[in-house]
């Protein structure tokens, strides 16, 4: 009997003669539990599925309350306020389960993964935006694409389309050359990536936008200087502080925020170049000003810091 309350029983109240109430439940075939008998008022307990059936036999029976579990729901449903909240976390669900907030674009050439995130934006796929079927959208980029791009593949994950692709490949001679590589801005060097040159920092230091990384002369066996030819990348941390903002509306704040931080993405890499990739993403701001909302974003960047 606890069990079965706690799980959820329908408590009824009836004033009536208990020998006419035992004859109505017995012709009824009803299921009774707890029955308590006081002068001419009786009280029981059913089964949630036999509310119609009492209401029909026992037309002045009263429903009291409806115990455990499914008396909480039941209670809960009927209530505004928990009924409105229960809709809103299931569209909110619903929004977030069926929107792309983020677009991550892979593969080769720097001027092919531009020409993707350009041609995805003409087609009116700015995120966030609702999911739609991959194939569809691969066979409409691989069609406008046809003369670029050789091999194309979308694959959802979560919230976010990864696109990998193969640019078309034109045979080009490599021409090797002697220019120094020159730092194009701050930054704390990460790695080097260098098939020819002499380097002339090391990983962690920090350097200077103008700084020579990599030299075109090296000292030989003799300690005559050679010049040599240089060719590689260098990378380096470098940080940047982004600003976006939208109007404030009606939409959910979860939206409001993941759109301003996919902006705020979108900005800080528009001129990334190959390997380049966001390090660390601290929101330093999120407020609401004058029906303006704001976000304003530090970023830790590791990037190419010698190609222009």
């Amino acid at each position: 009997m606890k069990a079965r309350k706690k799980l959820g029983l329908d408590k009824w109240k009836v004033q009536m003669d208990a020998s006419a109430f035992l004859h109505i439940c017995k012709q009824g075939n009803l299921e009774l539990y707890d029955i308590t008998i006081h002068q001419r008022e009786i009280q029981f307990y059913t089964s949630v599925l036999q509310r119609h059936t009492i209401y029909r036999l026992l037309p002045k029976a009263v429903l009291l309350t409806t115990t455990g579990m499914l008396g909480y729901l039941l209670r809960s449903m009927v209530k505004p306020a928990r009924l409105l909240s229960v809709v809103a976390a299931i569209l909110i669900w619903y929004g977030l389960s069926s929107t792309i907030f983020e677009v991550t674009i892979k593969g080769e050439k720097d001027e092919s993964r531009i020409l993707i995130q350009k041609t995805l934006k003409q087609m009116g796929y700015t995120t966030p935006f609702h999911h739609q079927d991959e194939n569809k959208l691969k066979e409409a980029l691989k069609k406008k694409l046809e003369n670029e791009i050789a091999w194309l593949e979308i694959e959802k994950r979560g919230s976010r389309y990864i696109i990998t692709y193969t640019p078309k490949e034109f045979a080009t001679l490599e021409t090797l050359h002697h220019r120094e590589l020159i730092a194009k801005q701050d930054g704390v060097i990460a790695r080097f990536d260098i098939q020819h040159g002499n380097k002339v920092h090391k990983v962690n230091e920090f350097v200077h936008k103008g700084d020579v990384l990599v030299s075109n002369v090296i000292a030989d066996s003799k300690s005559k200087n050679q010049e040599v030819y240089v060719k590689g990348r260098v990378f380096a941390y470098t940080w940047r502080d982004v600003t976006v903002s939208m109007d404030d509306t009606k939409m959910p704040k979860a939206f409001q925020y993941f759109e301003l931080l996919m902006a705020a993405r979108a900005q800080v890499s528009q001129d990334f170049h190959k390997d380049d990739k966001i390090h660390k993403e601290n929101i330093l701001q999120f407020s609401k000003d004058m029906g303006k909302i704001k976000m304003v974003i530090h970023y830790t960047l590791l990037q190419d810091i010698t190609t222009p």
